[in-house]
């Protein structure tokens, strides 16, 4: 059994030579003096200076920066038409018909279509919420082939038919005139 545990050989197969890295830095320093590496290139490269370019360059820079450039303005057309949003949302709540505290907006019964009534009974049968019975529901449309008659409406005060109608009903614009 092996006492090495790593899983890498011992002998690489790789060999540097005696004295290599002995005889590394001389060879190099030879090679560099040879070469004559410590001249720079002149450098041609096609680009040059104007005369005197560098001895006002910091006041052109320094006035660059004191010039005001463009400037931002603070209305836009953008800005414009969120305020003109804004004010047609207040003046929308302002003359809302749901109104219930002006005395204008009151709701009476003159504002309700009976059709709509009508629909609304009719289809609260057909869908099961409004439980009659087939007998019933018929009496209904028998008499003057009306569902509702205005009669019915006497006994009935108009803000518990409000009550009841904005409790029940998703759409109030569906009944109202």
């Amino acid at each position: 059994m092996s006492t090495n545990k790593s899983k890498y050989p011992q002998k690489s197969g790789f060999k540097v030579p005696d004295n290599y890295f002995e005889e590394l830095e001389d060879k190099l320093m030879l090679r560099i003096t040879e070469e004559n590496s410590a001249e720079l290139p002149s450098v041609n490269s096609g680009f040059k200076a104007p005369d005197g370019y560098f001895e006002n360059l910091e006041d052109r820079i320094l006035a660059r920066q004191n010039s005001k450039g463009r400037l931002i303005s603070l209305f836009k057309k953008e800005n414009l038409y969120y305020a003109a949003a804004v004010a047609a949302i207040f003046v929308l709540m302002w003359f809302s018909p749901f109104d219930r505290n002006s005395a204008t907006n009151q709701i009476t019964w003159d504002d309700l279509e009976i059709a709509t009534i009508e629909d609304y009974i009719v289809e609260g049968y057909e869908m099961g919420y409004i439980e009659m019975d087939a007998s019933e529901f018929s009496n209904y449309f028998l008499e003057n082939g009306k569902l509702v008659d205005d009669s019915d409406f006497e006994n009935v005060s108009s803000d518990a038919v409000i009550d009841y109608l904005e409790e029940n009903v998703d759409d109030p614009s569906d009944i109202i005139q």
